[in-house]
């Protein structure tokens, strides 16, 4: 029997609310990979209208940002693990079943919805809250995005030129109140290595993705995210973003001296710069070391 259209959207196939056992994945377009969730994480300023063109281009994917799922999963997962007293680990059987039933109320809605039989979130969340989601879910398919610290920094200085008020980087502002770059320089590097660490733990379940990859290789990006989630190039054509929006001219170099580096404590700038060297992109100057 043929599973509805929205039911077929979760994760391994099938009805998860009634199943405690994952079904392994493949690389198989039809298989458990082709229909599994997609988790976009992200940091906030990092592009992510681009890779989210991409996405809405692709068949059967309905693409959602700040449901909440995400969030909800985690806190509901700790309510659990009190109330069984498993301080860590593998939800019980009764905790994920429930919460699983929680969270595809919601899931299934969107689908429905949207006339689509997959599910695709945007989270800008620490990578940490998608942890739980992945242990309910097994088959999920991770997609982290990143971009150079310089660039994130110069976005969300660019968008708040009377300073910045968005709560999500209140924390960084109390930590460094002297120096507006240095505190977005801490949000970047807290949220990157989250991602990094997030991606170690889960290799086959996540591919990484930059923004500029995005803009200066789309075609090859593309193939590549078609690939990971286990979706079939129809007619050989991957170039799913607009023509003539957000080019690759668009893309500014990661090194660019317009940004105030020197106003990054050397202990943050060292952290940033071992982040920039894995991730490929060039290093901040160190202004300091010129001055001397």
């Amino acid at each position: 029997m043929t599973a509805a259209a929205p039911r077929a959207g979760l994760a391994n196939g099938g009805d998860l609310a009634r199943r405690d056992r994952s079904v392994p994945a493949t690389g198989s377009p039809g298989g458990p990979v082709g229909r599994a969730p997609v988790i976009v994480l992200a940091t906030e300023y990092s592009g992510t209208e681009r890779l989210r063109r991409l996405l809405d281009g692709l068949p059967d994917l309905a693409c959602t940002s700040g449901t909440g799922v995400l969030p909800l999963c985690d806190q509901a997962a700790a309510v659990w693990r009190i109330a069984d007293g498993r301080p860590s680990g593998q939800p019980s059987r009764l905790a994920a079943v429930t919460t699983r039933a929680l969270a595809e109320s919601i899931i299934i809605s969107v689908l429905a919805r949207e006339g689509k039989r997959r599910w695709c979130e945007f989270s800008y969340a620490l990578p940490e809250v998608a942890e739980t989601f992945a242990l309910l879910y097994p088959g999920t398919r991770f997609v982290c995005l990143y971009r150079s610290c310089s660039d994130v920094i110069r976005a969300v200085l660019d968008a708040s030129p009377w300073g910045i008020a968005d709560p999500v980087f209140a924390p960084f502002t109390r930590a460094y109140p002297a120096s507006t770059t240095a505190a977005l320089a801490a949000y970047w590097i807290a949220h990157t290595s989250s991602l990094l660490a997030f991606e170690e733990a889960r290799p086959q379940a996540v591919l990484r993705i930059r923004y500029e990859d995005l803009a200066e290789a789309e075609q090859q990006t593309a193939s590549a995210v078609m690939s990971f989630l286990g979706i079939a190039s129809r007619g050989g054509d991957t170039a799913l973003a607009p023509e003539g929006r957000d080019r690759p001219g668009t893309v500014l170099s990661p090194a660019k001296a317009d940004l105030p580096a020197g106003l990054i404590p050397p202990a943050l700038l060292a952290q940033a710069n071992n982040l920039l060297k894995q991730l490929d992109y060039p290093v901040l100057p160190d202004s300091s070391r010129r001055r001397r």
